[in-house]
């Protein structure tokens, strides 16, 4: 006879595994590491089932894998996770919270600054560094370095291209660029 705990993971086992998976595999797009996710949810319900309270099984189980997904992705190297994936999450208000929308948002500047940092001409970096991270605007960057407004002008448009044809991505960087820093004035 199956007790109270086996009769529940059995039931929401075959209930929900294949949409949590889904669910879990729509954020991180790894097929695997969705599959080790969910089952490690149902592994971690099994081991602390008496302790837990649940009221609704399905929200519990969604909210769970949406956590772990999220946990996994937020220690995952995001050169291997495709940055349109990320981005259109950022967006998407139903799946993130706030705060974890701050958290992608961290992870994609500090992507593209550590890019920048491989790729870009000292001064380039500066100049960029100014305007994408410190959020000068042009007039600010040519009074602070002593070069001329359409110098730094020539310096970002450098920076994007550069930028653009070195990080993967297939939405519009520029786009992406100005939504992570909610700057004004990109040329791109």
């Amino acid at each position: 006879m199956k007790t109270p705990r086996d009769k529940w993971l059995h039931d929401y086992y075959d209930l929900y595994w294949n949409d949590l998976y889904k669910y879990s595999n729509n954020i991180i797009h790894d097929d695997t590491v969705a599959a080790d996710i969910v089952q490690d949810v149902f592994i971690s319900i099994w081991n602390n089932y008496d302790r837990l309270h649940i009221e609704n099984p399905k929200a519990y189980l969604f909210q769970t894998v949406k956590n772990q997904t999220l946990q996994t992705l937020k220690n995952k190297k995001f050169d291997t996770v495709q940055l349109e994936v990320v981005y259109h999450l950022l967006s998407d208000n139903d799946l993130l919270t706030t705060e974890e929308q701050i958290i992608f948002k961290e992870q994609l500047l500090q992507l593209i600054y550590t890019k920048a940092q491989e790729i870009l001409p000292t001064k380039c970096l500066e100049v960029f560094t100014l305007r994408y991270y410190k959020n000068m605007s042009y007039k600010e960057i040519a009074s602070n370095l002593v070069i001329s407004e359409s110098t730094v002008e020539n310096h970002i448009t450098k920076a994007l291209k550069l930028l653009k044809s070195n990080l993967p991505l297939s939405i519009d960087f520029c786009l992406l660029l100005s939504y992570l820093t909610l700057s004004s004035n990109i040329n791109c």
